[in-house]
């Protein structure tokens, strides 16, 4: 790489990458906003009036603008859209169906402008979110939190900082009403926001599908909503057409929907003597022949937690994948060499082809079929059926949820309980603080108390599927960082909503894997490929990357900049972090701790001449 390219690389991370853009209303007020943007940006298109409209990173793709009457258009995204889907996007956006708009966008934003009025779309599932924050009393409206945090010097979260400790998940009533920084306001996903001079307003656009259809009717919408994601990113690739292939069955679907294009292949390699994803991956290359395949060995890739020094600056919150992001960045540069134009990668599949046990209360009781379900799945967890029955008698409302989940943060609940409940509760790590404890109970207590869905199941269905598209849009920006366009196919629209309308006692059976997906791709992919049972897991590498890292993981915490804030007990963290192995701490905790403090290590300055944002 030469001198110079290793500097606008550089640059690229520290401004978040070549991803994101901003929207002003058509006002004069909002002409200083402007100003500051060009500081980093450039205008992509303007206002009739000739005012800013969007503004957007220098190497960002072009919006993609056109008229719908009174309504311009403008499509914001990695890849450009053909003419059969701008013209489905011009009749939805000239009648106001804003469902049919975000069903022709696959995963792109979409804004539209119309006299005195911006609105844009945060797509149904999170993995094109929007924010809002206020500069000079004008709203702006941005795809990332981290260039509003820039603009108007906003602080962090200390409350926010506190949640993201919790593992699994943050609570989605806490994601959907803060950011990681104080002055910057989260579009709940699935809602538009609508600007027009001082005030922003969010509205619902989006609702999840009644879950009616069988296997056999949602097989073949699946079917046809991954052909055309897939197929359109290949469609419009500018360069060759990879695929993140683990030889799991969603890497394997987006594989051969992709063959025709002679994809290249890549395979991460693990080193635990169990883990059969190599040997899968193998199968699937064999059976398209066309295709390159390439192999990262345990050898040839980093280890985790190696090169931490090395800034994923710019993110918008956390990357649950920065203990591998040296990992990430090498894999990266060997798409880059192969002048990849789209690399295809299967987040996502398992959280849109399967549902959430909580579905399990909703089943018709008395049924011989709803009994095989309840023994299938306490089979599989290794609990007793009775057991699952009294947590599906006992699960509370969501409001009642949310109130037992503020005072439970540092107990593990039973296996059943968490099988049926509405979403994953979140769990205190042992070295978090009693502040910590304290900020978090706070905000569940004070959170919205109304669910997504009044059924539970869809309710944890959708949150599910969200929490994995926040993490996987940081993997898209870490990409797009490093010069590698990459895309998500199970996170778009169509395909979101073909899984949910199947009936999810059809989509989840606890005698075979997705079954969804293996009917939808009967006539695609060879049986055999289809066949896979086991799931490969990286923590014997984790574990092995901890082991060589351990004197460097040790100088980063010795400064800890989340206890300097009063979040964690330091003294409590080092006797927990001396027994992290393969009997000791779940892995999750330690990766999202070293993710937190390198992220608040390596916040960028605001902008110049920016405001302080207030609290």
């Amino acid at each position: 790489m030469t001198a110079a390219r290793g500097d606008a690389t550089r640059e690229h991370r520290r401004l978040g990458g070549p991803g994101w853009w901003c929207a002003l209303p058509d006002v004069e007020d909002a002409v200083p906003t402007a100003t500051v943007l060009r500081s980093v940006g450039t205008v992509a298109a303007r206002h009739p009036s000739g005012r800013a409209w969007i503004m957007s990173h220098p190497d960002a793709p072009p919006p993609q603008v056109l008229a719908a009457g009174p309504v311009t258009l403008a499509i914001l995204g990695p890849s450009p859209l053909g003419p059969a889907q701008l013209s489905s996007l011009r009749i939805a956006a000239a009648s106001g169906d804003l469902s049919s708009l975000m069903a022709c966008a696959g995963d792109a934003h979409v804004m539209l402008a119309e006299p005195g009025q911006v609105r844009a779309m945060a797509d149904a599932v999170g993995f094109r979110r929007l924010f809002t924050a206020h500069y000079k009393g004008v709203p702006v409206v941005a795809s990332h939190a981290d260039v509003l945090r820039r603009l108007v010097d906003a602080p962090v979260d200390r409350a926010w900082l506190a949640a993201k400790l919790t593992s699994p998940e943050i609570p989605h009533a806490i994601r959907d009403s803060r950011s990681p920084f104080l002055g910057v306001e989260p579009v709940p996903a699935g809602h538009a926001v609508e600007v027009d001079g001082r005030r922003a307003r969010t509205r619902p656009w989006w609702r999840p599908p009644c879950p009616e259809l069988s296997l056999a009717q949602g097989a073949d919408n699946l079917r046809t909503a991954l052909r055309n994601a897939v197929g359109n990113r290949v469609a419009a690739a500018a360069g060759r057409v990879s695929v993140q292939l683990s030889g799991g069955l969603d890497s394997t679907a987006l594989a051969c929907l992709a063959g025709s294009a002679d994809p290249l292949l890549v395979t991460t390699a693990g080193s635990s003597p169990v883990d059969d994803d190599l040997a899968w991956a193998r199968r699937v290359a064999a059976a398209l022949p066309g295709a390159e395949h390439r192999m990262f060995g345990p050898t040839e890739i980093a280890l985790f937690f190696a090169d931490l020094d090395q800034p994923l600056a710019g993110m918008d919150e956390p990357c649950s994948f920065t203990a591998a992001a040296a990992r990430q960045r090498y894999v990266a540069s060997v798409l880059a060499e192969h002048h990849v134009g789209v690399h295809l990668n299967g987040q996502g599949g398992d959280e849109v082809l399967l549902a959430p046990g909580a579905f399990l209360a909703g089943l018709p009781r008395g049924r011989r079929s709803t009994w095989q379900q309840i023994r299938g799945h306490a089979a599989l967890r290794g609990i007793s059926a009775t057991a699952l029955v009294s947590a599906i008698v006992r699960r509370p409302s969501y409001p009642a949820w949310l109130r037992h989940t503020a005072v439970t943060l540092r107990r593990e609940a039973p296996i059943a309980t968490e099988l049926v409940a509405w979403e994953a509760a979140p769990l205190l790590p042992a070295w978090a603080s009693t502040e910590a404890e304290q900020l978090v109970a706070g905000l569940l207590t004070q959170a919205n108390p109304l669910p997504v869905h009044l059924d539970a199941g869809v309710h944890a269905g959708v949150v599910r599927i969200r929490a994995s598209a926040y993490r996987a849009a940081l993997y898209r920006d870490a990409m797009a960082a490093e010069g590698v366009p990459t895309a998500m196919p199970f996170f778009d629209h169509a395909v979101v909503a073909a899984c949910l309308a199947v009936r999810p006692e059809q989509r989840t059976d606890p005698w075979q894997p997705k079954p969804l997906l293996r009917q939808a791709l009967r006539s695609v992919a060879p049986g055999i490929l289809l066949s896979r049972r086991t799931k490969g897991f990286y923590n014997h590498d984790i574990y092995r990357g901890w082991a060589a890292n351990h004197d460097q993981m040790q100088g980063l915490l010795a400064e800890s900049r989340v206890a300097r804030l009063g979040l964690v007990d330091e003294q409590v963290l080092r006797r927990e972090l001396a027994r992290f192995g393969p009997t000791g701490l779940p892995p999750a905790f330690v990766t999202d701790l070293i993710a937190l403090e390198t992220w608040l290590r390596d916040l960028t300055p605001a902008l110049p001449k920016a405001g302080r944002a207030c609290a």
